[in-house]
């Protein structure tokens, strides 16, 4: 199973965010994870659009935008135009139809479809759009606050998740975020995710190359 590391933006240092970019490049990450708060959806606000769209521009890595935002679905053509890779929005922000036609429309958009679980959600809150996704994302701390550590109580909901994957979609990517380094990197991974979101482990270590090549040998 291949693993890939997606370094969240949200731990970066804001005032030298394209050097922070080329950082987490040359360190061989895979994908940029990029947290949209609107303090409604969560408690705290981050990044707008403007600023996705100039990550987008300096950077060939694939833009992993993560919707912690109570109404996903005014955005999409912003993010298609801003350059978003996936689009991850979360299972508990609107009715089950209009969330399975807003992952149809990132689709349609050109973009890649992601749905979220918090941890008061239930691995059962996803499984009626395994198909209509290419990622599943756990939260494996609270969304809206960087720093938290890792709840070792969902990994039991990342075994479900991996286990509906296998059966239904087997091409989508299980991503995990929060709390992240490397001893909780093989538990997660263990459990069957692939993808991992890493804050302030990797932008705060102080060799992010040598952090990511351990926490990616963990995970394998």
């Amino acid at each position: 199973m291949k693993v890939r590391f997606a370094p969240s933006l949200l731990a970066a240092d804001f005032l030298c965010l394209s050097d922070e970019i080329k950082k987490a490049e040359d360190a061989g990450a895979d994908m940029l994870h990029y947290d949209v708060m609107d303090g409604v959806y969560v408690p705290n606000i981050s990044f707008g659009f403007p600023i996705l769209k100039q990550v987008s521009g300096a950077s060939s890595l694939p833009l992993d935008v993560h919707m912690m935002t109570a109404c996903p679905q005014n955005y999409l053509e912003t993010l298609a135009s801003c350059g978003a890779s996936f689009v991850t929005v979360h299972v508990d922000v609107m009715p089950e139809d209009e969330l399975a036609r807003t992952l149809r429309t990132i689709r349609e958009l050109g973009m890649k479809p992601g749905a979220a679980l918090r941890p008061g959600n239930g691995a059962e809150r996803i499984m009626p759009f395994i198909d209509l996704i290419s990622l599943a994302l756990v939260m494996t701390v609270e969304p809206g606050f960087g720093g938290q550590k890792f709840m070792p109580d969902m990994l039991p909901k990342i075994a479900d998740v991996r286990a509906a994957i296998e059966r239904e979609n087997p091409a989508c990517l299980l991503e995990v975020d929060g709390g992240l380094g490397p001893d909780t990197v093989r538990a997660a991974a263990e459990a069957g995710a692939d993808t991992f979101v890493v804050g302030t482990a990797a932008f705060r270590a102080p060799d992010m190359k040598k952090a990511l090549a351990s926490m990616r040998a963990a995970a394998e």
